[in-house]
């Protein structure tokens, strides 16, 4: 069977796209009606790569610096940003009754990660329609409490604008005080999880679930609902026994709700119902690998994917048992898959490591608030221990371009200034020592 080839000219294009639509938003954010409080060139720009790439750090306070003008820009953005600008496009050209062009085609398999393209008009109109329900129902479920807090229609903004974030899995809040309006509020918080894991699921994964619930599940479905399955869990368990349950003024409503809130929120959600300086080392460090894992592929999630996980753990074990394929499922995984998932987990490695090393020259912080900050940047999650505005313009600007690397991929990265050449030439074998 053969196998989807990746080239080098849709990953440039792609790159190019996103690189356009921060630059455009970026001026947007500098013009005179989007803020309030000086807003410097790196910030702008530090904002919308932030925002195009769903990560949700920022280096100022949305709610003080930007006008309502620039909030509803940004409100766009983070849509763009989470839903996917070629998804956005084949899903115009649908609407129109226009058949995309095969280079377009082309693009839309990339830009949501899939082997072929088939039903790939499917998929794009799925994605905008189940996007615009659970945005609409996630903001009628939250409008009752935030309009306790913020009146008129501000308050109606401000939880549709919380539902988008959420969904998207941009992190962004427009209060000023994060969460703090819905400390009392745990069903609002468990909307809130709900929404984060929806955002990270996968699109590939809900239309299957929803359109061939009478079929047989597909490979990629199955590995992905077990993944996100453990890892709720045991982020679930981890948290309530690790923080919540020594936690004396909470209820045990509010216990069980924010065990779940942060069993989901580090896979990308950006957001934090609590101060995250409250948590010990453990349980930061456990943060960072829900970051690393992230979602699904085909979602608003970053992350090295939890495909690429599970196939990485898939091929350690047939390792350990002696096996030279690797299988899954009673399945047996294409060997160029098990490369793939390869690259992705030791490119991220490589990216977080040297972002971390020339940082460290540069930033005067605490070594792990450092690495924290460029885990959440790499992977887009968007967590924040506090010292996003404290950077120097040369950190704000890295972390730019690692946020935009980690929304489309590090497979991105790579083809856009590789070209993928099979080579025939064939040499002797030969065994070297491992260990």
């Amino acid at each position: 069977m053969s196998k989807f080839q990746f080239r080098s000219a849709p990953f440039k294009t792609i790159f190019s796209i996103y690189l356009l639509f921060a630059a455009i938003f970026t001026v947007l954010y500098m013009l005179p009606f989007s803020h309030q409080q000086p807003l410097p060139f790196v910030d702008a720009f530090f904002l919308s790569c932030s925002a195009i790439s769903a990560t949700g750090l920022t280096t100022f306070t949305i709610a003080e610096t930007l006008t309502m003008a620039g909030k509803i820009i940004l409100l766009i953005q983070i849509e763009i940003g989470g839903i996917g600008i070629m998804a956005l496009i084949g899903s115009l050209l649908i609407f129109l009754r226009t058949n995309a062009p095969v280079p377009s085609q082309t693009l839309m398999i990339f830009d949501q990660n899939q082997n072929s393209g088939r039903s790939i008009s499917k998929l794009m109109t799925f994605i905008v329609l189940y996007t615009f329900v659970i945005e609409i129902a996630g903001f009628l479920l939250i409008l009752p409490e935030t309009l306790q807090h913020v009146k008129g229609g501000d308050g109606v903004f401000a939880a549709f604008f919380l539902s988008v974030s959420t969904f998207t899995n941009a992190g962004f809040e427009i209060f000023g005080n994060g969460l703090d309006y819905y400390q009392g509020a745990p069903f609002v918080l468990f909307v809130l999880a709900c929404l984060i894991v929806l955002g990270v699921l996968g699109f590939s994964v809900v239309m299957e679930l929803l359109h061939s619930r009478s079929k047989k599940k597909s490979l990629y479905f199955k590995v992905n609902i077990a993944v996100h399955i453990c890892l709720l869990a045991a982020g679930f368990i981890f948290f309530f026994c690790a923080e919540f349950i020594w936690m004396p003024h909470f209820s045990w409503t509010d216990k069980v709700v924010q065990s779940l809130f942060f069993s989901a929120a580090p896979r990308s959600g950006g957001l934090a119902s609590l101060d995250l300086h409250v948590f010990s080392f453990p349980s930061l460090l456990f943060m960072m690998v829900l970051m690393f894992i992230g979602g699904s592929p085909s979602s608003c999630a970053g992350g090295i994917r939890t495909t690429t996980f599970a196939v990485i753990l898939a091929k350690l074990w047939s390792t350990i048992r002696g096996s030279n394929d690797t299988h899954m499922f009673k399945r047996t995984l294409f060997t160029e898959d098990v490369n793939k998932a390869f690259l992705v987990f030791f490119s991220f490695l490589f990216l977080f490591f040297l972002s971390f090393f020339v940082l460290s020259f540069t930033e005067k912080k605490p070594p792990f608030e450092l690495a924290f900050e460029l885990m959440s940047a790499l992977t887009t999650s968007g967590l924040s221990l506090g010292i996003t505005a404290a950077l120097s313009t040369f950190a704000k600007l890295w972390l730019a371009a690692i946020m935009l690397i980690g929304r489309l991929g590090v497979i991105i990265l790579i083809y856009t200034f590789v070209e993928n050449k099979k080579s025939t030439i064939k040499f002797t074998k030969e065994s070297i020592l491992i260990g």
